[in-house]
């Protein structure tokens, strides 16, 4: 029993962290009109960044690395524990 809830419960950590990483991934990718953007305004004069924005991604990114870390453990443990 205790045994499939670390299986169990490591994969669906497992799957959460999976797709914190992957909505990483895409939002990393910029657009077309953000990168022409970038461009166009080097020395940066336009508005500053969203501060809000780059504290949401740190706080995500923090959350997929908790998540693996905490999947990987779970995933472990029942290895570990005989069946």
């Amino acid at each position: 029993m205790l045994d499939d809830a670390f299986t169990y419960g490591g994969g669906v950590l497992g799957f959460a962290a999976l797709g914190a990483w992957l909505w990483l991934a895409v939002r990393a990718v910029p657009t077309f009109e953000a990168f022409v953007r970038g461009f166009d305004d080097e020395l940066h004069l336009g508005r500053p960044r969203d501060s809000g924005r780059t504290r949401l991604r740190h706080a995500l990114r923090q959350a997929a690395v908790a998540l693996t870390a905490v999947a990987a453990l779970c995933l472990s443990i029942a290895c570990a524990i005989p069946d």
